[in-house]
């Protein structure tokens, strides 16, 4: 009788693993966008935008960005000194956004030309929030090409007027994990723009693009 339960038990989590598995490729080959992409070497291809975003990422314990988030900075950077946006938006967990700020302004950029979104706590309330908060504004999403696939879909699903720009100058650790990772993310994004929908944890009135 036993045997028969355990064997029952794993029948049921192979079955429930396979179907988590397809899902999950569902959801990838789902994740389409007709949104154009470019790298941080394409500058000069790149229309002007109202702003560009800097979704938050690793800060390491002595406020020092880590290079996903530097090389992220860093795009940023370049296309304010080119004149292609006249603002960048740090959105993320407020260490994040701190971190951020003082790598910006110790190059030069105005304090007046940084906004800060401490409710960006994942690359879907950043794409609604700043969406919501400049219906009318164009965006460019500066991230690793590793995210384009996610961060694309969720840019048109919600329809932000904007697109991503790749900043890949690193050897990143854990880029096996990253992409294991991503790859499994996209459930989540699919199911938040197509099923739950939901609003940010915060809100713009609550905590501000400021």
């Amino acid at each position: 009788m036993a045997g028969k339960v355990i064997k029952t038990i794993i029948v049921a989590g192979v079955s429930l693993g396979v179907l988590g598995l397809l899902f999950t490729i569902f959801c990838n080959v789902q994740l389409k966008t007709d949104r154009k992409t470019y790298s941080v070497n394409q500058t000069e291809k790149i229309d002007t935008a109202d702003y560009v975003i800097v979704p938050g990422c690793l800060v390491y314990k002595s406020g020092k960005p880590s290079y996903a988030l530097e090389d992220r900075l860093n795009g940023a950077l370049k296309l304010y000194q080119e004149k292609k946006v006249p603002k960048i938006i740090l959105s993320g967990a407020a260490r994040e956004n701190q971190a951020g700020k003082i790598f910006l302004t110790d190059r030069g950029v105005s304090e007046e030309d940084i906004l800060i979104d401490d409710g960006g706590l994942d690359t879907y309330s950043t794409i609604y929030r700043c969406t919501e908060a400049f219906p009318e504004k164009k965006f460019i999403v500066c991230t690793q090409q590793k995210y384009f696939k996610r961060t694309g879909y969720l840019i048109s699903k919600l329809g932000m007027n904007g697109y991503c720009m790749g900043i890949d100058k690193h050897q990143y650790k854990k880029e096996i994990y990253e992409r294991f990772r991503d790859f499994f993310a996209s459930d989540k994004a699919w199911i938040e723009c197509n099923i739950t929908k939901p609003e940010p944890v915060y809100s713009l009135e609550k905590l501000p693009i400021r």
